[in-house]
């Protein structure tokens, strides 16, 4: 029978404990990073929605006049420079708070009667700049919101 001495574990408790703990900061990190990123996301998708919603109602007057005004289905006529318009200044009255946040070229309206609003902003973790790598800039994310007034 052999004999253990109570000095072969001392350590080794404190070693485990520290990598455990720093398994679960690390965790902790990960999961508010992530959070924050989906946040940040669903900002933007709110941004856009507005933006398209702002849009929708923004009306080409010269061809609703020349048209006669409401189409037959009730819609309002837009074109792609009123809807670039009319999303612009809603940018630079709102201040979403998101990084590198853009209007890219599919902003328009592609039938004459929807607002069609394409963004895109770089979701950036708050740790990202403790992580070298790829993510350490954030990540580049695009939504597109599309909207129509109909009038009745």
């Amino acid at each position: 029978m052999t004999r253990v001495r109570r000095g072969d574990d001392e350590g080794r408790i404190a070693l485990l404990s520290l990598v455990f703990a720093l398994i679960a900061v690390l965790l902790v990190l990960t999961v508010v990073s992530a959070s924050a990123v989906h946040l940040q996301r669903k900002r933007l998708f709110a941004v856009a929605d507005a933006a398209a919603a702002d849009a929708a109602d923004a009306v080409d007057e010269r061809s609703y006049y020349a048209g006669g005004g409401v189409a037959g289905d009730g819609s309002v006529p837009l074109t792609d420079a009123g809807v670039r318009a009319s999303v612009a200044a809603y940018l630079a009255d709102a201040d979403p708070g998101l990084a590198g946040l853009a209007v890219e070229p599919g902003t328009g309206s592609p039938d004459g009667r929807t607002a069609e609003v394409v963004l895109t902003a770089r979701l950036v973790p708050p740790f990202a700049a403790f992580v070298p790598g790829p993510f350490a800039q954030g990540v580049r994310a695009q939504v597109t919101s599309r909207a129509a007034a109909l009038l009745r």
